[in-house]
């Protein structure tokens, strides 16, 4: 039971993420699913997390790192998931400190959606400036997360966007068929099975892309509360930071120190 919801959140439910970032996770949990057990799984407990620092000027840094989920295990975490939770946890030091404003660094694919939302809430209701920076990536969710800062931010050759939600199914009809097996399972309706079986049905696909547009509206939502971005740019796409920039997706482009002096302006 140690990896039960491991399996289950890479495999079943929605993520707003990249492709790649999800392709990475997924190779990653694999590989330690297959090496995993006794001694050698309590080897693998490494947490990655970095300390929130607050400078001389009173700023936060708060750091995003990896892969975007809530209340992980220790697997996930050696995996290099960041867990949402300590992105709260580190805001709400930053105002128990009295800061006089946040600095967000982030270089993130994205995560699950369970959580983000959440983030998103916590940010939009902080009583300081908060300013979102990367040079790197910050995509679905971590874009999720950042657009919902004062100021957004990043270097020349960072990505951001792929504004979309996913569920990363993949139909088994044809192993099942050689392998001689028969899906038979006995539900109290004919949506619960959906996703639990080798293939769907019209009416669990549909089901399931009600969940995919449910969480999309909710992303999508929060992206247009907070910048005018034109559906164009909404289809799930990244970018890198000049069309990004000229998107709306971002306020400016350079080194980090752009960002931390338009934070500091706005004191």
């Amino acid at each position: 039971m140690k990896f039960q919801r491991v399996i289950e959140q890479v495999f079943y439910r929605p993520w707003l993420i990249t492709p790649g970032g999800y392709a990475a996770v997924r190779k990653l949990v694999e590989a330690r699913l297959v090496r995993a057990n006794g001694d050698e799984y309590e080897g693998m407990m490494k947490s990655q997390r970095e300390p929130m620092e607050i400078d001389g000027q009173g700023i936060a840094h708060i750091c995003i790192e990896g892969t975007l989920a809530k209340g992980i295990s220790a697997i996930e975490a050696c995996c290099g998931v960041w867990d949402y939770e300590w992105v709260a946890e580190d805001l709400e030091s930053a105002m128990e400190a009295n800061v006089r404003g946040v600095l967000l660094e982030i270089n993130s694919p994205g995560g699950s959606c369970s959580g983000c939302s959440e983030i998103t809430d916590l940010i939009q209701f902080l009583k300081v400036p908060i300013v979102a920076y990367s040079d790197d990536t910050a995509c679905s969710a971590a874009y999720n997360i950042a657009v919902s800062c004062d100021k957004v931010f990043g270097s020349i050759g960072s990505t951001w966007g792929s504004i979309g939600t996913i569920i990363p199914w993949t139909d088994q009809s044809a192993m099942y068929e050689e392998e001689g097996l028969r899906w038979d399972p006995i539900t109290s309706g004919p949506l619960k099975g959906a996703g639990m079986g080798p293939s769907l049905t019209p009416a669990q696909r549909a089901s399931l892309q009600q969940l995919v547009d449910d969480s999309f509206a909710q992303f999508r939502d929060n992206v247009l509360r907070n910048r005018l971005v034109a559906e164009e740019y909404m289809t799930g796409a990244a970018y890198l930071a000049p069309r990004a920039k000229a998107a709306n997706l971002i306020d400016g482009i350079g080194n980090q120190e752009l960002a931390y002096n338009a934070l500091l302006a706005m004191l």
